[in-house]
C-alpha cells in the first residue's frame, strides 16, 4: 500500500463519522501524519449485521474473539445511529520493502497516536482495544439508542402564591 492510498481510505472513513467526532479525528489525523506516525484508519462505521458478526468470532463462529459488543441492540459505537458512526478502529504503519504496511504490534506508535488524541481531546480511548478510538461526548452505546430525555422540573410550589391572602 502506498501512503497516498492509506491516507485516501483514511479520510473515506473520516467522512462516515458524525460531525463534531469527524472534527475531532481530522485533527487528530492530521496531528499524527504531521508527526511523520502514519496511522490508516481501516474502521469507522459498520452495520447492526457487521456488529453481530464480529461479536460471533470467537462464540459461535472460529477464532480469536473480537469484541464484546452486540449488533443487536446496537451495542457499539460504530454503528452508525443516523448522524454518523462514533468509533474509528486504526492501525499504524511501518514502511517495508513493498511499500507501507500494517504493524499490528507497534507499541510505541499506538501509545504515541493515543497521546497525540488525549491533547486533541474529545476522543477516548478503550483500556482493552488497542486499536480502537472514540468519541468522548457520549458515555456509551446506550446513551444513542435511548438518549436519556431530561425532565422539566417542577417548581415548587409557594402556598403564599396560591393563597395572596395567607399569612407570612
Amino acid at each position: 500500500m502506498t501512503l497516498r492510498q492509506a491516507q485516501d481510505r483514511s479520510l473515506g472513513h473520516i467522512e462516515r463519522l458524525e460531525k463534531g467526532f469527524r472534527k475531532k479525528v481530522g485533527e487528530w489525523f492530521q496531528e499524527c501524519w504531521s508527526k511523520k506516525l502514519y496511522v490508516l484508519i481501516y474502521c469507522s462505521s459498520r452495520t447492526q449485521e457487521e456488529q453481530e458478526e464480529l461479536y460471533k468470532k470467537g462464540r459461535t463462529t472460529p477464532g480469536p474473539k473480537v469484541t464484546n459488543a452486540r449488533g443487536y441492540p446496537p451495542q457499539s459505537l460504530h454503528i452508525d445511529q443516523g448522524e454518523g458512526a462514533r468509533a474509528i478502529d486504526f492501525v499504524p504503519l511501518a514502511e517495508s520493502r513493498t511499500g507501507w504496511t500494517a504493524a499490528w504490534d507497534d507499541q510505541e506508535s499506538y501509545e504515541i497516536a493515543h497521546k497525540i488524541a488525549k491533547t486533541i481531546g474529545g476522543l477516548r480511548r478503550l483500556d482493552w482495544e488497542e486499536p480502537h478510538l472514540e468519541d468522548a461526548s457520549v458515555k456509551g452505546w446506550r446513551e444513542l439508542i435511548a438518549p436519556q430525555k431530561e425532565e422539566p422540573k417542577e417548581k415548587k410550589k409557594s402556598i403564599f402564591n396560591r393563597n395572596p391572602w395567607s399569612s407570612r
